[in-house]
């Protein structure tokens, strides 16, 4: 569902932004992919002690909520790189073909537009949280800031592909 083409030679290589952006984006869901394991071990580890030791720890469901806010925010930009994310095809598939182009362009429009709304609300939030010196409640109490750093992240690097793609699309649907 990526938009992009599958023929072989330089036709089908992406665009320079695309190619620039494509290992941070990849390193990104490696991350995600890290914290997957780490939420994995903390839930195993807090069930073993919970049903085995009859000790339960109180700050692994915190940590684990950290570490899944992180791991959506990292993984999503690498999802979108992929093409592995949710698409509602049902009428796009029967564009005309001279159209099909610029549904991956308008595509491209709404993650921009999304990731940069996310961006400035959590840049926002982020302010907000250090200027009053927020922290988390709960049993781990970190600045607030710290645990929406890896949204920001997330979307600023979702807003750099979307671009990057945007520019492949655009430069591809004008020569259709």
């Amino acid at each position: 569902m990526s938009g992009t083409d599958h023929k072989l030679g330089a036709a089908s290589v992406a665009p320079l932004p695309e190619r620039v952006l494509t290992p941070i984006v990849w390193l990104g869901g490696a991350l995600s992919a890290v914290l997957i394991l780490g939420a994995l071990a903390l839930t195993g580890y807090s069930v073993f002690m919970r049903y085995i030791l009859a000790r339960p720890p109180v700050w692994v469901d915190d940590a684990t909520g950290f570490l899944l806010v992180g791991l959506v925010m990292l993984g999503v930009a690498e999802a979108y790189r992929r093409g592995n994310h949710i698409a509602i095809d049902l009428l796009t598939d029967r564009l005309p073909p001279r159209a099909q182009p610029w549904r991956w362009v308008w595509s491209d429009l709404c993650v921009l537009a999304f990731s940069v709304v996310l961006t400035l609300s959590t840049w926002e939030a982020i302010h907000f949280s250090r200027s009053f010196g927020a922290y988390t409640s709960g049993s781990i109490e970190i600045e607030a800031w710290i645990p929406q750093l890896p949204m920001l992240a997330g979307a600023a690097l979702l807003g750099l592909f979307a671009t990057a793609r945007l520019i492949g699309h655009l430069a591809k649907g004008a020569k259709t």
